[in-house]
């Protein structure tokens, strides 16, 4: 069989998932999953979908599940035992984020990454951002609003969720494909972490992203397009930024940019607009991503 584009060799399933290329071969033979192809010289080539099987049969089996009952189940009932799993995890999440802020308070760095990168191979990126990063942002706020939680708190640690996200982001942007998306927010929104939860979510679907931050120049966006080659440019807004300025500014981008080029905007800012301007795309959550 020739060599199909798209596809990975056991090394790199080995690398991204963390399951050695020998119980890949063990359970091809034991299982009958996974099903690679063979390329001309022989060798296992494995699809997109297989890759993401397997990432999820990792994460099971880092909770303390055997290959035997997650091997023959399928997508479906990866699916039932994922949901059966989630409905049992509100008290350990209470008490993963209590360990999160009190991580926080004594400013431990190295316990911080700990519990992330438990969290995150536990529930891959798209589970971590909605089922732990999420839930920690506002627990976040409201200790901050509370008092129960100081200003350079909140700041330590949201440049220890900055700095992981961007090395796991890294990681997965190895393999990504089109489509490639441009991300920044415009002068006055200098909150980050929400367009690098945006990041996090579409590199988990294989999409290229393009992050170039915080308060970029409306027409650096511009030029950003046309240098990079992108077919979706996504804008964030916070709750801090001017609510009026939004409808303008979003109007003035799209008539910057290219009408075959998309524009996705999202966040606390944009969710209170009941009319978009023509051309624009909103995702009120992050679950709610244009995907």
């Amino acid at each position: 069989m020739t060599e199909i584009d798209g596809l990975y060799s056991i090394g790199v399933v080995e690398r991204d998932t963390g399951i050695g290329r020998d119980t890949l071969r063990v359970w091809e033979r034991r299982y009958g999953f996974p099903e690679p192809v063979r390329s001309e010289k022989g060798e296992r080539k494995y699809s997109e979908k297989q890759l993401r099987q397997l990432q999820r049969i990792r994460r099971l089996l880092d909770q303390g599940i055997r290959p035997g009952k997650l091997l023959p189940l399928g997508e479906e009932g990866l699916d039932e035992l994922e949901a059966s799993l989630q409905s049992q995890q509100p008290v350990q999440l209470e008490q993963t984020i209590s360990e999160l802020i009190e991580a926080t308070h004594s400013a431990d760095a190295e316990l911080l990454e700990s519990l992330l990168q438990t969290q995150y191979r536990q529930q891959g990126m798209q589970e971590f951002i909605l089922n732990t990063v999420v839930p920690l942002l506002n627990t976040v706020g409201e200790l901050w609003a509370r008092g129960n939680l100081q200003i350079f708190q909140e700041h330590f640690l949201s440049q220890q969720l900055i700095r992981f996200l961007n090395t796991e982001i890294a990681k997965l942007q190895r393999h990504a494909r089109k489509p490639r998306v441009l991300l920044a927010t415009l002068p006055g929104e200098a909150h980050t972490l929400g367009l690098l939860m945006v990041a996090a979510m579409l590199s988990s679907h294989g999409v290229s992203i393009i992050n170039i931050g915080a308060e970029v120049p409306m027409d650096q966006i511009g030029h950003a397009v046309e240098q990079f080659n992108v077919d979706i440019v996504g804008i964030t807004f916070s709750g801090a930024y001017q609510y009026k300025n939004i409808r303008p500014h979003l109007i003035e981008l799209r008539e910057l940019i290219p009408d075959d080029i998309e524009i996705w905007t999202g966040g606390e800012g944009v969710r209170r607009l009941r009319k978009l301007p023509v051309g624009i795309t909103k995702f009120s959550t992050l679950e709610k991503l244009p995907l």
